[in-house]
């Protein structure tokens, strides 16, 4: 898998925009192509696919591809369809692909102003390789934060594994939910302290990454626009005191980044989860690949994935599957009082992080359907209530 070098670090907003918008104008005003990094199908070919497909394959070629488009949203997707020689099916190189670029300016901007262009592959080019989850493959993975063009290539799981992606208007099982943690204990405990992490200057802290979102998004003021939007889907105790989470969502991610790092998803809410064919969850959707406290990760698949019922019942028993499993992974032994309250902590971000999509600016594109966006922020926003997550921050 290859991946192109990768620029430095992005300024502000303004000369982000200006930068990016004279890449672009200078790719409409030139025949010139950047083929290292194709953004449309049509900047894909056999001999591209058999650069990057077939090199560690002696005598294998493709043969014949066929590309459809996918549906469209933080990056632009095609799916490509590839057909080998019979020395590439022999060696049983893969066939049904998914591609992720940054084709639009808005895509672009948005991932380059949060420091998210290098994430997901950098994630598939040196981290997923050495993971035994249930997760996509990566074939091909790059980057230019100059001009903001990135394309990651990956296995198509809908195909290769007959994989249906979650929404949290289905309901996920006990059984499910305590699969979706096996499977993130794993790549916490592969990666606990692993000097590996500090090798990636992509690899954001959770508290950077905040700070990066609400310098492009304003979340404190899209939050209060959401809630005013929709007062109904979160508790009644919740919008006296929503300043002061606000406040304590910045606290807790600093405290994520503080202590034993280990490798995290850094959005692993319920719809970047799938289920394949015999029953087996994982996890799609790696751009915000971070490093830091285990316990971000948990708290946002648990307090997105599970009905407000399902999760009051099960979560203490939960958090002590994935203690033991974690440590079963080559983590630590956590003592289940501080797992709780790290927990607990961790539980304010997923709120914030989905009321701004209710509450989005007329310039901020739809990330997801409004049923979805209701449905999480009602589930995080009772959650954050529950586990008193104001008072944990404090203590």
């Amino acid at each position: 898998m290859g991946e192109t070098a990768t620029g430095g670090r992005s300024e502000g907003v303004l000369p982000g925009v200006l930068k990016l918008g004279g890449h672009i104008l200078a790719e409409k005003l030139s025949s010139r192509r950047d083929v290292g990094i194709p953004m449309r199908e049509s900047e894909v070919d056999a001999q591209w696919f058999n650069r990057v497909l077939t090199a560690d394959c002696p005598g294998a070629k493709v043969e014949s591809f066929d590309i459809a488009e996918a549906d469209a949203g933080t990056t632009s997707r095609w799916k490509a369809t590839i057909r080998y020689n019979e020395t590439g099916r022999r060696a049983g190189l893969p066939e049904h692909l998914f591609a992720k670029t940054t084709l639009t300016f808005t895509q672009r901007l948005t991932q380059y102003l949060a420091h998210a262009l290098p994430g997901e592959p950098g994630f598939f080019q040196h981290l997923r390789p050495g993971l035994d989850i249930e997760a996509p493959r990566g074939y091909f993975g790059a980057a230019d934060t100059r001009t903001g063009r990135s394309l990651t290539l990956l296995e198509d799981v809908s195909a290769t594994r007959q994989a249906h992606f979650c929404t949290p208007l289905e309901r996920v099982t006990r059984e499910q939910m305590e699969d979706l943690l096996a499977n993130m204990a794993r790549w916490h405990g592969h990666y606990w302290q692993s000097p590996r992490l500090n090798a990636h200057d992509w690899l954001k802290t959770p508290g950077a990454h905040f700070r990066n979102f609400d310098r492009l998004l304003g979340m404190r003021k899209r939050a209060e626009v959401g809630l005013k939007r929709a007062p109904e889907i979160v508790p009644d105790t919740l919008p006296a005191v929503q300043d002061e989470l606000y406040d304590a969502c910045g606290r807790a991610l600093s405290i994520a980044g503080q202590g034993p790092h280990t490798l995290l998803h850094g959005d692993p809410h319920i719809g970047n989860a799938y289920i394949c064919a015999d029953g087996s969850m994982g996890f799609t959707d790696w751009q915000l690949v971070m490093r830091g406290s285990w316990a971000f990760d948990v708290a946002y698949t648990i307090t997105s994935g599970l009905e407000v019922a399902d999760r009051r019942a099960w979560e203490r028993e939960l958090i002590a599957f994935y203690v033991d499993r974690l440590c079963a992974a080559g983590g630590p032994a956590l003592s289940s009082e501080a797992a709780w309250l790290a927990y607990r902590q961790q539980s304010l971000y997923p709120y914030f992080a989905w009321m701004i999509t209710i509450g989005r600016s007329a310039l901020m594109p739809e990330f997801q359907p409004a049923e979805v966006c209701r449905a999480i922020v009602h589930r995080t926003a009772t959650a954050i209530m529950d586990l008193e997550a104001l008072r944990a921050v404090d203590s």
